[in-house]
Order: C-alpha cells, then structure tokens, then sequence
C-alpha cells in the first residue's frame, strides 16, 4: 500500500520548454523529472479568489513520484506530495 506526504512547500524549479516541470530542489538535492505521468488544472476555491493551479505528478530519476503545482497568477511552484 502506498502512502503519501503532504509536503506543501514553495519549491525552486526548473522548466521545459513546455513549461513543465524537468528538475526540482528537495531535502537539500536536485531532482530530475524522468517522466510527467499526469497533468491537471485546479481551479481552487473561486469565491475565495484562491488562484488557478496547474498540477504535475512527476516519477524522478531517483524513483520518487511527487506531486508539484504552479501557480500562473503568482509564478510559483509548490511542491505539494510526495508519494512512498
């Protein structure tokens, strides 16, 4: 059974030509996107003016899969899972 940690913290990430995701900072390294497996838009809590994200579930180099999020309206990323 796999499990998750919710993480949710302002990353530094290095982006494609597309704009996803290829390389991010975590627990003092650098992680190397192999593969996006799934992408999505998130439109948050509008009545609240919590802004769009766009959601990236990337599987590393290393073996780990994570859950990262870019906020267009703020330009910033967070590193929001990490799944075990």
């Amino acid at each position: 059974m796999s499990m998750t940690r919710l993480i949710n913290r302002a990353v530094s990430v290095t982006m494609g030509p597309g704009g996803a995701p290829v390389a991010f900072q975590y627990a003092g390294g650098r992680e190397r996107v192999r593969e996006v497996l799934d992408t999505w838009a998130e439109t948050g809590r509008w009545w609240e003016q919590e802004p769009e994200q766009v959601a990236y579930r990337v599987a590393t180099q290393s073996g780990g899969v994570f859950e990262l999020t870019f906020i267009p309206r703020e330009k910033r990323w967070m590193l929001y899972k990490a799944y075990d």
